[in-house]
């Protein structure tokens, strides 16, 4: 038997600056929650590019995992991560560790990547009892506000990342490609087209050209 859709869309709480809130009570299954409304949130997604949804009760990565496997039916793994995370499986990640006192950049998730995210589903299991946020842009008004000479550079040329694997900063060989095996490492990178170095001390630096506006 099918489930209803709803038009969650007349529930929204909008305000200037702000992705849109949705305010709901999932109660004991937020899977069928969200399996219920997944087209209305889509539909909310492609219009205003995010949406805020307050209620579902995600204390836990199982009830996680399930709601968001509700939602996108492909959840990646990640490669090439760029900060060590906790893979909690099912397509599931911590959030990357970050200083308390800093602002994390505004970043197009795995923008370096040959295959990339269009969708970003985040959860709150943990609720901040002073502060906390989770920042989000508008990527085509960060676009239009670069000069136009810029954009035609980045769309002519795109853009160069070199990056060095080490135990000192960021994620590991291992982290980052799901193994420290150098035949696998190498075998992603050739298929991925990434070009890559051993040094002697058994550190890894790597290069690709990526496109800067798609």
């Amino acid at each position: 038997m099918s489930l209803p859709q709803s038009t969650i869309a007349l529930d929204l709480d909008r305000q200037p600056g702000r992705p849109p809130i949705l305010t709901t009570d999932a109660g004991a299954d937020p899977a069928q929650w969200a399996t219920r409304n997944r087209d209305a949130l889509r539909a909310v997604l492609a219009e205003h590019g995010a949406v805020l949804v307050r209620g579902l009760g995600l204390a836990d990565v199982d009830r996680i995992a399930t709601t968001f496997h509700a939602l996108s039916s492909d959840l990646m793994v990640e490669r090439e991560s760029f900060a060590p995370r906790d893979d909690h499986g099912q397509g599931v990640y911590s959030s990357s560790p970050w200083p308390q006192n800093q602002p994390m950049c505004m970043h197009h998730e795995l923008s370096y990547a040959l295959r990339f995210p269009g969708l970003m589903l985040f959860a709150c299991r943990t609720a901040p009892t002073d502060g906390g946020a989770t920042a989000v842009a508008d990527a085509s008004a960060v676009l239009d506000a670069l000069p136009k000479k810029l954009i035609k550079r980045f769309e002519r040329q795109g853009w160069l990342l070199t990056r060095s694997y080490n135990d000192e900063i960021g994620a590991s060989v291992a982290q980052a490609f799901g193994s420290d095996d150098r035949e696998a490492v190498e075998r992603y990178c050739r298929a991925n087209a990434i070009a890559f170095d051993w040094q002697p001390d058994g550190t890894l630096h790597t290069r690709q050209r990526r496109s800067a506006v798609v």
